[in-house]
C-alpha cells in the first residue's frame, strides 16, 4: 500500500510530460499547415490568396503567432502563481514586447522614423530603414534585460536555469527573424532561392515559438525540477563536439 502513493504520483508525472508532447505535436502541426498552405499559394496556379502568405502582414499565419505570443505569457503568469515568484513576471514583459512589436509593428514604425530623422546611411546591404529597424530593437532590449538581470541576480537556482532555457530558445527565434531575414533582404540569390530562404525564415520563426510554448508549459506542469535543463544538454554536446574535434587526426 506504501508504494501505491509513489506509482500514482509518477503516473500522473508521465501523463503531464505526455499532455506536453502532444501540446508540441499539435503546435507543429499547425506550423507545418500553413507552410503546406503557403507553398500551395505560390505554386498553385490562380490560387495566390494573399492572407495565405507567411511574408504578407496580417495573415492567417501571423495572427496565429499572436494568439502563440499571448499563450506564453498567460502560461508563464500561471509559473508565476503556481512557484509563488515573481521573478518570471519579468519574461512576461520581454514577451508582451514581443506580442506588441509583432502586431503594431513597432520596430518597423519607429525605425523609419529613426531613419529618417537621423539619415542613416545604406553600408553592408542593409538599407537606412533596416539600421532603424536594428537600432529600436536594440534600444528596447537594453531596457528588457535590466529587470532580467536583476532577477536573475536574485532568484533561485531552478529560476536561473530556466532563464538560459527561454534565452537559449529565444536566440534560435532571433536567427531565423533577424539573422535569415537580413540574409534574405540584402543577398539576392535568385527567386527560387530567395523564396526558399523566405520559408526558412518565416518556417522558422514559427516553430521556434512553438518550442517555447512547449517549454513554459512544461515548467508549469512539472511537480519536481527536472533532471537536465536544454543549456545543459547543449554544454554537454558542445563539449563532446569540441573533445572530438580536439583528439580527431
Amino acid at each position: 500500500m506504501q508504494g501505491q502513493p509513489i506509482e500514482t504520483l509518477a503516473s500522473l508525472e508521465s501523463f503531464k510530460q505526455r499532455s506536453a508532447l502532444l501540446l508540441l505535436v499539435l503546435l507543429l502541426s499547425a506550423d507545418t499547415a500553413f507552410v503546406v498552405l503557403h507553398c500551395l499559394n505560390i505554386v498553385v496556379p490562380g490560387l495566390k490568396i494573399p492572407l495565405l502568405s507567411l511574408e504578407t502582414d496580417q495573415s492567417y499565419a501571423e495572427f496565429y503567432q499572436y494568439i502563440k505570443w499571448l499563450w506564453v505569457i498567460i502560461i508563464l503568469v500561471f509559473v508565476s502563481s503556481k512557484k509563488a515568484s515573481k521573478h518570471y513576471l519579468a519574461w512576461t514583459v520581454v514577451f508582451a514586447y514581443f506580442l506588441l512589436d509583432d502586431s503594431l509593428q513597432v520596430h518597423e514604425r519607429i525605425g523609419e522614423i529613426i531613419a529618417a530623422k537621423f539619415q542613416f546611411k545604406p553600408y553592408f546591404g542593409l538599407q537606412p530603414q533596416d539600421w532603424g529597424e536594428l537600432a529600436v530593437s536594440a534600444m528596447a532590449g537594453a531596457i528588457l534585460i535590466i529587470p532580467l538581470l536583476w532577477t536573475y541576480k536574485t532568484g533561485t537556482r531552478v529560476f536561473r536555469k530556466v532563464s538560459q532555457d527561454i534565452t537559449l530558445l529565444i536566440f534560435v527565434l532571433i536567427i531565423f527573424g533577424v539573422a535569415v531575414d537580413i540574409a534574405h533582404s540584402t543577398i539576392n540569390l535568385g527567386t527560387v532561392i530567395g523564396l526558399f530562404i523566405g520559408l526558412i525564415e518565416d518556417g522558422g520563426e514559427m516553430v521556434s515559438l512553438s518550442l517555447i510554448i512547449w517549454y513554459v508549459f512544461l515548467m508549469l506542469v512539472h511537480e519536481n525540477e527536472p533532471d537536465r535543463y536544454l543549456c545543459d544538454c547543449c554544454r554537454i554536446i558542445l563539449v563532446r563536439y569540441s573533445s572530438r574535434t580536439l583528439t580527431s587526426p
